[in-house]
């Protein structure tokens, strides 16, 4: 585990330091949890953003590199 410090205000300190005896855990203990369950939190919500568009061209019949060149068709070399 490695040692941080942070600066928070007094009415959070207040608020955690309540918490931390109502969960009778260290202040320390109820920040990690807490930055650990934002992060899941995070990661959930990425991972079913993924997982709402993962294959929506599944049905799709064309060739990736024809697509891309019609793309970039007024993109020729030495064009500026």
């Amino acid at each position: 585990m490695r040692r941080t410090q942070l600066y928070i205000d007094e009415e959070t300190y207040r608020i955690l330091k309540r918490e931390s005896r109502l969960k009778k855990v260290s202040l320390s203990e109820l920040v990690r949890q807490a930055v650990r369950e934002s992060l899941r939190r995070r990661e959930e919500a990425l991972l079913s953003g993924i997982e709402k568009v993962a294959g929506i061209w599944k049905d799709r019949d064309f060739d990736v590199d024809d697509y891309i060149k019609e793309r970039r068709e007024d993109r020729k070399v030495g064009d500026v």
